[in-house]
């Protein structure tokens, strides 16, 4: 029997790090279809600190026979970090890396870190990854036959056909127990994730999702999405972020699931986070409460921009008006709404940008998260910048946390803006009477005085150019 070791790289990309720890999902679906195997999880964005003792604790008390990475584009670095740090250590040891930066760029990850890793699984790895697990328990052999896999072979890197997308019915459940952290928080609550789709078949340029799976939209069975809630809540877990790509993509479906957790009885004592877009909650005048009576608690919604050129840059198609529809469904609904939107699109100035900061006042999310365009791989909006010749940092990926401008515009350089930026939050973010207005600061009144130190922390971390940048450190 194997000895699987799964590592979530520690690296956030959130502006609530200060109430929120955001648990890795896909490690615990991988232990949980994985047989035969002994499988511990490790999510590195819970200690944070002293790390590399961390790992050299795990690897003598578990004693794996296989580590697992994940990682996201701006965690890769910590990846690389975290894989040298077990080459040093036990040389003979396989590593494999998964995620959505592997799936992207495997062949660039493989020409310039392939000595770090032996297998590269690329896409959904459910399926691949037990595989991966059996190959590699006959030193190598099978590798070549499983699909969605890259593997070092004495010849060099082989790149194997993708996989087709997984039939959605056919994975099983995660496995939460195998975690080593287990107390994952939001706004001071016990909190966890679940998904109940994959998928999104929206033209957004900036995203990463249609080169993941295509343009696609699978769902769960209903009644697999409530076993998963059942363990949660068995779990003690009172919070549950819902993360699939585009949950109101089928507001009928969506629907229909709210009519299964109230029939359940799962909002007497949980309650639920979830992404959407502004078109699927103005579609249904009717969501908005029937989401409130299921337990949703808080939305949040792209929004992305109120101005026009902006939008087109980034491939919405929005109706006038849609957007101050949707936030007044939710909030009346008493739903809390959070919006994102994005700045620094290549024919922003400071007013544009100081325009995004003013319109999220005036369209009255009770939270705006303004993030800056992000040249991630692989998108058409990162094909667009390079054509432009805008992109000032196209390869150190630890700084693509969404909040640290890594291109120019026209008229700005990054420093610029992210100087406008921080500029402009501080008049959002430590406005009074947007804070007493906030539905937010009302529902988390417990939690108040952390979320005046998340606050702070955009004061301290805008000022030295690196917004939200993580924190963690393998010293």
């Amino acid at each position: 029997m194997s000895r699987v070791l799964l590592l979530a790289m520690p690296d956030s990309a959130s502006c609530f790090d200060g109430v929120m720890d955001m648990p890795n999902l896909g490690v615990c679906s991988l232990a949980g279809n994985l047989e035969d195997c002994q499988t511990r999880v490790v999510d590195l964005v819970i200690p944070k600190r002293r790390l590399t003792a961390i790992l050299a604790r795990e690897l003598r008390d578990f004693r794996p026979d296989l580590v697992g990475i994940s990682a996201m584009t701006y965690q890769y670095r910590s990846a690389c970090v975290t894989a040298r740090l077990l080459r040093r250590w036990q040389p003979e040891l396989p590593i494999v890396l998964g995620g959505y930066h592997v799936s992207l760029l495997a062949k660039d990850v493989a020409a310039e870190d392939g000595d770090l890793f032996d297998v590269l699984v690329r896409h959904e790895g459910e399926s691949a990854f037990p595989r991966v697990v059996q190959a590699l328990e006959r030193a190598g052999e099978g590798l070549q036959a499983i699909p969605g896999v890259s593997y070092r072979s004495a010849g060099g890197w082989e790149h194997n056909p993708d996989a087709a997308l997984l039939n959605l019915e056919t994975i099983r459940l995660p496995d939460r127990s195998t975690r080593a952290y287990r107390r994952f928080r939001f706004m001071g609550r016990r909190f966890d994730c679940a998904e109940t789709s994959r998928g999104c078949v929206l033209p957004c340029s900036f995203c990463t999702i249609t080169q993941m799976y295509g343009k696609s939209f699978r769902v769960y069975p209903t009644e697999r999405i409530l076993d998963d809630l059942a363990q949660l809540r068995a779990l003690g877990v009172r919070g549950v972020f819902f993360v699939d790509d585009n949950i109101t993509l089928n507001i009928k479906r969506l629907a229909r699931l709210c009519e299964a957790i109230l029939a359940a009885g799962y909002q007497r004592d949980m309650e639920f986070i979830l992404q959407a877009t502004v078109e699927g909650i103005a579609a249904d005048e009717r969501l908005a409460g029937l989401l409130h009576r299921a337990g949703v608690r808080l939305v949040f919604m792209g929004i992305e921009s109120g101005i026009e050129e902006n939008l087109k840059t980034f491939r919405k198609k929005r109706p006038s008006g849609n957007t101050e529809k949707a936030v007044r469904l939710l909030k009346e609904a008493g739903i809390v709404v959070v919006g994102g939107f994005i700045v620094g699109t290549p024919d922003d100035d400071r007013e544009r940008i100081y325009q995004t900061f003013r319109w999220v006042r005036q369209v009255g999310v009770d939270h705006g998260i303004v993030q800056c365009l992000t040249p991630y791989p692989r998108t058409q909006q990162r094909l667009e910048l390079e054509q432009a010749g805008l992109i000032t940092n196209p390869h150190d990926y630890q700084l693509y946390n969404g909040f640290i401008p890594n291109l120019r515009t026209r008229h700005l350089s990054p420093a610029q803006i992210a100087g406008a930026m921080w500029r402009a939050g501080l008049k959002l973010y430590w406005h009074p009477g947007y804070m007493l207005r906030s539905q937010l600061w009302r529902y988390y009144r417990k939690v108040v005085p952390r979320l005046l130190i998340n606050n702070l922390r955009y004061l301290l971390s805008g000022a030295r150019g690196k917004l939200f940048f993580s924190t963690h450190s393998f010293g």
